[in-house]
């Protein structure tokens, strides 16, 4: 999810460092990545194709080989690899897809965050950028996987280009779900019916076995639960929004019918993901789209093979009356402002990527990068030849026909254009305001905008990303802080928590609607609130910071008051599990004072005296929740990996965003936090000894004249010099003892003073 914040604040780091550095994204479009394999067997071409006849319900099996990648240059050892896909699989071909599973044998080993890598072959692409252009245009609207461009080597040959795919898997639930062990299902049945099929289609078994068949399982459990959303979808489609994130849904319905995938739960509803999150909601997944742009020349519904024609003109409300084999489809659109919330989202796509050419920029940009490599593929199913030209014209014939990007979208502009919903004027909304516009937590906040050609609107709005958007709607009855009656100015009214709220707007009238922002829900407005009280600072890994009454240096977060009133704690709770909120509760008489701070020691030790809770805290990371006696949240922060001694705080103090940053134990956070946080331990310099307690050492890995700055752990600077050798050596014989941090251009370490 995306916020559009009205306001924003430039932060200027101390520690910021500007540096040329391989990208960051494995998933960088502007580059092509080159990976090597490098099998351990000489003969792992027929161990891989013997590993694939032992098909599972990908068609690709399960079992994996052993090899060396190499990224970039960056090796990464004993990672299994198998082939992957089901139609574009062919153990005739020397071209095929892998998936490499990068820890397969060395736990925790991965490659920019990912442990998974996918490459597909561009089969059935002339033009080898289907899947990675889909992707970039759809991410603009949904979450889902990232694309970029690889040269494969195979034992030091070149394979060619391949798409290499982000994986939904297990990590990917877990960053965009915050959790992945809810029902799971990868949507593709163990065979395909062709024609009318249901294959995945969402439709209801009365025997949950069924779902067997038609769904690839990939949790623990679940068949009961999708049982029961088809369930829902075929008899209660009026509450399928309790059920499913309907939004997603119509996101994923429009950008299929914009782009012409077929290929997915158009023709024969599969290739797709669905899990059910948190929130109780089943959430729709894109997947597999490199025969998009009417690469399937099939629809589902006509029993023959499709034209160029065809497809341009594919009905965007195809299988609207198909309740048997296609209910995700008829059931949203059968409903009449979801089908004006579906046409919304068309348009949007349409107007943003389609009628203004921007889908052919692009799709130029991606050819154009890969160009030279693919004049040297050897084993491509496509001449040089018709890589140029299936940018623009169509390749092929019948069950081969691939339609020409440009030609197919040219016709397509023409069609949609012609059609009704693409014709009605849209309401327009404008002039949003919110009053107060600064607003304090548990304010009453109203909200205003004006509205042209509407006859009703509302205001989505929830206080966190993972929950779902509550509706108040939005009146022009001079009864709502909206001013005159029918004057086109439309209020509503909400009562604030204490976090933050994503909000956005929609209006519709009889025929047509629209949002703002355009690809809500997707992207919202975000309102900051004032806070209270807040979670702070916090360490995870506390060695030399600061200890407790018994001179322990344990884990400890920090509260603040932002307001100029007390705040009784009494019944209060801290919490690390999601699940169990008021896991250790504030004792009677704890309070915390107008603008001060208050500290609690998380080390599982509640005999000790003082604030000491019932749980400690993980160096690895997790989630810290504060709520107040009602049980209802009142701030939460998500840590990652923990440095020693380098704290998680807010900057500015008591309402900023959370960073690593040096410590302030019971003060005001400091204007410099640590943007970098793996410099702190990998950077271009080595400090000996540490501790330290007469000299230190500071020894350049390469030559280097670039300034030396130290701090002390309040922001002063203590020190700094310009070396003239690899080595350093600086009199520490007289500092304070305590945490100190060293900084150049080439890095950030801490030193310790004994």
């Amino acid at each position: 999810m995306k916020s559009l914040l009205y306001y924003s604040i430039t932060l200027s780091a101390i520690f910021s460092m500007s540096h040329t550095v391989k990208s960051q994204n494995l998933f960088d479009i502007n580059t092509i990545r080159k990976i090597e394999i490098n099998f351990y067997d000489s003969n792992w071409d027929h161990l891989l194709d013997s590993l694939a006849s032992i098909t599972s319900t990908t068609g690709s099996g399960t079992g994996r080989i052993l090899a060396n990648v190499i990224i970039d240059g960056d090796l990464l050892d004993s990672c299994g690899v198998r082939y992957k896909g089901n139609s574009s699989l062919d153990t005739a071909s020397n071209k095929n897809p892998f998936n490499i599973d990068i820890n397969y044998t060395i736990p925790g080993q991965s490659y920019l965050g990912k442990d998974k890598i996918k490459l597909a072959n561009c089969y059935s692409d002339p033009s080898m950028i289907r899947e990675a252009l889909t992707y970039e245009i759809a991410n603009q609207y949904m979450d889902c996987p990232q694309a970029s461009f690889v040269t494969l080597y195979i034992n030091n040959n070149c394979i060619g280009i391949y798409t290499n795919t982000e994986s939904i898997d297990n990590e990917y639930l877990d960053q965009f779900y915050g959790s992945s062990s809810n029902p799971f299902f990868k949507c593709d049945p163990e065979s395909i019916q062709i024609f009318n099929g249901q294959n995945s289609n969402l439709a209801y078994h009365s025997d949950s076995l069924d779902y067997d068949v038609f769904y690839d399982r990939k949790s623990a459990y679940g068949l009961t639960d999708l049982q029961t959303l088809c369930f829902n979808l075929e008899n209660n489609p009026n509450t399928i929004d309790q059920y499913l994130d309907v939004d997603r849904a119509l996101w994923f319905l429009a950008l299929s019918s914009a782009f012409v995938h077929n290929d997915g739960y158009t023709a024969f509803a599969h290739n797709f993901y669905i899990y059910k999150m948190d929130n109780g909601r089943w959430s729709i997944m894109l997947w597999d789209v490199n025969m998009s742009f009417g690469g399937l020349v099939f629809d589902g519904d006509s029993f023959g093979l499709l034209n160029s024609n065809d497809l341009a003109t594919q009905d965007p409300f195809i299988h609207e009356s198909a309740m048997t084999y296609r209910p995700l489809i008829a059931q949203l659109l059968s409903i009449p402002r979801y089908k004006k919330m579906y046409v919304a989202h068309y348009r949007t796509i349409f107007d943003e990527n389609i009628s203004n050419n921007n889908y052919y920029t692009r799709a130029q940009f991606m050819h154009n990068l890969i160009d030279a490599d693919v004049q040297n593929e050897l084993y491509s199913s496509y001449t040089y030849a018709d890589f140029l030209s299936n940018l623009t014209n169509d390749y092929g014939a019948n069950f081969n026909l691939r339609p020409g990007l440009k030609d197919l979208m040219d016709n397509r502009t023409i069609y949609l254009n012609s059609l009704p919903e693409f014709q009605y004027t849209q309401p327009i909304i404008s002039n949003i305001l919110n009053n107060p516009i600064i607003p304090n937590a548990y304010d009453t906040v109203n909200f205003t905008c004006n509205i042209t050609n509407s006859n009703y609107a509302y205001l989505g709005y929830r206080y966190s990303s993972r929950v779902v958007f509550q509706k108040v709607q939005l009146l022009d009855d001079g009864n709502s802080n909206d001013g005159i009656a029918g004057d086109g100015t439309y209020g509503a009214q909400i009562i604030l928590n204490a976090s933050d709220i994503e909000y956005y707007i929609y209006a519709e009238d009889n025929d047509i609607s629209t949002f703002s922002p355009v690809r809500a829900e997707y992207e919202f407005y975000k309102l900051a609130v004032t806070p209270n009280l807040v979670i702070n600072e916090l360490s995870a890994s506390n060695a030399t910071i600061q200890s407790d009454q018994d001179g322990e240096f344990d884990d400890w977060i920090e509260l603040y008051n932002n307001t100029s009133s007390s705040i009784q704690l009494d019944g209060y709770y801290l919490s690390d599990q999601n699940s169990n909120p008021t896991k250790w509760t504030f004792p009677t008489g704890t309070n915390i004072n107008p603008n001060d701070y208050l500290i609690i020691w998380i080390d599982k030790d509640t005999l000790q005296s003082g604030l000491h809770t019932n749980f400690k805290l993980s160096s690895s990371g997790e989630t810290v929740y504060l709520s107040d006696t009602s049980g209802t949240l009142v701030d939460k922060t998500t840590f990652g990996l923990q440095t020693t001694d380098i704290t998680w705080g807010r900057y500015p103090n008591g309402t900023g965003s959370f960073t690593t940053m040096v410590p302030t134990f019971s003060a005001a956070n400091v204007n410099w936090p640590i943007s970098v946080k793996e410099n702190i331990v990998k950077s271009s310099f080595n400090i000996y000894p540490n501790p330290a307690t007469n000299i230190v050492n500071i020894e350049f890995k390469n030559n280097a004249n670039e300034v030396i700055y130290i701090y002390n752990l309040i922001g002063e600077l203590i020190y700094q010099t310009i070396p003239t050798d690899k080595e350093v050596i600086i009199n520490v014989s007289n500092w304070t003892s305590g945490v100190y941090i060293i900084k150049t251009q080439l890095g950030v370490q801490k030193l310790i003073v004994t």
